[in-house]
This record gives C-alpha cells, structure tokens and sequence, in this order.
C-alpha cells in the first residue's frame, strides 16, 4: 500500500470512529432540585430576638420576640407562561435557622423560568381542614384556638412611642381567607440539572408601612383578624404584596 492510501484509509478508520457514539458520554439531567432560602430584615438589618430595635415611620421603636410566617403554593412561570405549582406548605420561622430554607418537594424540570409566585398564608381548601401534619401542625402554634384556620403572619414583640413612652406589647396576628397574599417576583431562572438556590428577602418594615397604610403599635398593638380590625389587615396585605424582593440566585 502506497503512502496515499494508507493515508486515505487512516483518515476513513478516523471519521467512522469520530461519528461513533461515545459510551462515556454524560447526558445532562432532565431536572434539578431547587432550594429556597428566606431572610427577614428591618430595614436592610437583622432582627436579633428581643434585643435589636428598629424604629419606624410611625414613631414606633420596636423590639421583636417572636415572628412566624407560612409560605405556600410556590409556582414557577417558564417563558412560555407555562405555570408549575409545587405545592408547598411551608413555616418561616424567622429565629430558627433551621426553618429558612428548604427545598421544593419535587425536582424542577429543565427550563427557563421568568417568574416565581408564592402565597403568605394558607389557601382556602386547606386552611379550613382542621390541624395537619408538617408545617401544619398544631404544634407550630399557627392554629387559632378560638377561631377556624392559621395565622398566616404571627409578629409579637414591645414597642415604645410618644403616645406610648413605657415599653407595651403588641400582638399582630394576620390571618382568614380574605388576608392571603399573593406574591410575584420577575426572575431569569434556568435550569440546566444543576442544583439552583432562591434566595428571597422579607423587609418587615415595608409590611408596617409608609404614609396612610403605616402600622401604629400605639393603637395596633393587639390585633388577630377579629371583627373591627379590617382597616389593620386591609393595610397588612396591602404593605405585604411590596416587602417581598429576590435577593439572588445561586
């Protein structure tokens, strides 16, 4: 065999060799799991457990011993507007670490997702079944005892004002059907089978409020969503729906 053809038949036995399929080759995974993780702030700054005081526009300064809310019903909207809800029930226990982040309950599907919608509360079907398991349970101290439902937002700390000078207590417990908050936040989320994580920020401040919507302790310093507190949860849910901001992706 000349030179030539052994060059062409060496390049032939190349080609068929580079268009074989490579049983090494990784496919990429189809899906990923995707983490969220909560941070509750005042103001861009952390609340320390009944020690930092944060003072708002209302005159009130404040100190927080307790603050608990649900997130739920988590739905991730792709490019084409194709909506995937996880379903989700989850309880953001701002001073348990431990509670801030969790994971979907389901994998996310490769995508490129342009919008996350979540919910502050419980929907209606599942706020009226009784005590649950999880995040539900009765055990979290959500549940009203001499009402129906879940406290969707749980705040309780002291306060000092002018009108007020010695250190009170107040109690905002922000729940029924009517105070579920919908949130919607644009996002560039792409999934490619890698592991993503959400991070998402609550300002507190901006859920007592600015101007005619701001929360005054010296005369909310005691509400629950009973009868005569409407004008209170009309303002909370409206203030709620703009203190939610994504913070990052990872």
């Amino acid at each position: 065999m000349n030179v030539f053809k052994f060059f062409i038949v060496g390049a032939t036995v190349l080609l068929i060799s580079s268009c074989m399929p490579n049983d090494k080759e990784v496919m990429p995974n189809p899906d990923a799991v995707v983490l969220f993780s909560f941070s509750t702030t005042s103001k861009g700054q952390p609340i320390i457990r009944s020690t930092s005081v944060h003072t708002h526009i209302s005159g009130n300064n404040y100190k927080v011993d307790l603050l608990k809310y649900y997130i739920s019903n988590i739905t991730l909207v792709d490019d084409k507007g194709l909506e995937t809800n996880y379903k989700n029930y989850n309880l953001i226990d701002v001073f348990d670490v431990n509670s801030t982040s969790f994971v979907l309950n389901k994998k996310v599907i490769n995508g490129n997702y342009r919008k996350i919608i979540f919910y502050v509360g419980i929907d209606q079907e599942r706020n009226h079944t009784g005590a649950q398991e999880g995040a539900l349970s009765a055990s979290n101290g959500m549940l009203w005892t001499w009402a129906f439902g879940y406290v969707f937002y749980k705040m309780e700390g002291r306060f000092t004002s002018v009108a007020v000078p010695t250190e009170t207590s107040f109690r905002n417990h922000l729940g029924t059907d009517t105070a579920l908050v919908k949130i919607a936040l644009p996002v560039v989320l792409d999934v490619k089978g890698l592991g993503r994580k959400i991070n998402i920020s609550l300002d507190i401040d901006k859920v007592l409020g600015m101007a005619a919507s701001a929360i005054d302790f010296s005369i909310d310093n005691n509400r629950q969503s009973n009868i005569g507190d409407e004008v209170w949860m009309n303002k909370m849910t409206s203030n709620m729906s703009q203190a939610f901001t994504l913070s990052g992706i990872e």
